[in-house]
């Protein structure tokens, strides 16, 4: 196992790392460099932007397309025009 002497404040200020863990290895802290700066959306993935308010309010799971999912995903699928299987 690799050990790294790090300053937590400076790694939390930086745009392009996180820090989380994996249910694969519990207790394990995992450091993820990320492939586009927080906040911003890359060209490629606008299209799948969710407009803001979409699904508000909406709580539980409905079967959509044989598989029970939550309501608000059912919403944003209905709302893109997916058929309703």
């Amino acid at each position: 196992m690799a050990k790294i002497d790090v300053d937590f404040g400076a790694l939390m200020g930086q745009k392009n790392l996180s820090i989380t863990t994996s249910p694969f290895a519990p207790g394990k802290i995992i450091l993820k460099r990320a492939s586009f700066p927080k906040g911003e959306v890359p060209p490629h993935l606008v299209s799948y932007l969710i407009p803001p308010g979409t699904g508000r309010g909406l709580t539980g799971k409905s079967v959509y397309k044989g598989k029970l999912i939550p309501n608000t995903a059912v919403n944003v699928a209905q709302r893109r025009g997916r058929n309703n299987g």
